[in-house]
């Protein structure tokens, strides 16, 4: 599983992304800072390399981390 933490430009961006990690069947879970501009969800690898790949070219994106978990 990947945890992928995202902070974007603006209100509007993060709605967006939001609405399609939300429609994403791959993501497991999400939480969103709506203050401070951030969104962490997590999913398998691959799932989340593409949402991530896809949020990042609806623009918006300032800054994305992602993080391997441990499944054991």
């Amino acid at each position: 599983m990947r945890l992928c933490a995202l902070r974007f430009q603006n209100t509007r961006d993060l709605t967006r992304a939001f609405d399609r990690i939300l429609a994403s069947p791959d993501v497991d879970s999400c939480v969103v800072e709506w203050e401070e501009g951030r969104i962490r969800f997590l999913a398998p690898a691959a799932g989340a390399a593409a949402l991530a790949e896809r949020i990042y070219l609806d623009g918006g994106l300032l800054w994305c981390s992602h993080h391997e978990i441990d499944e054991a």
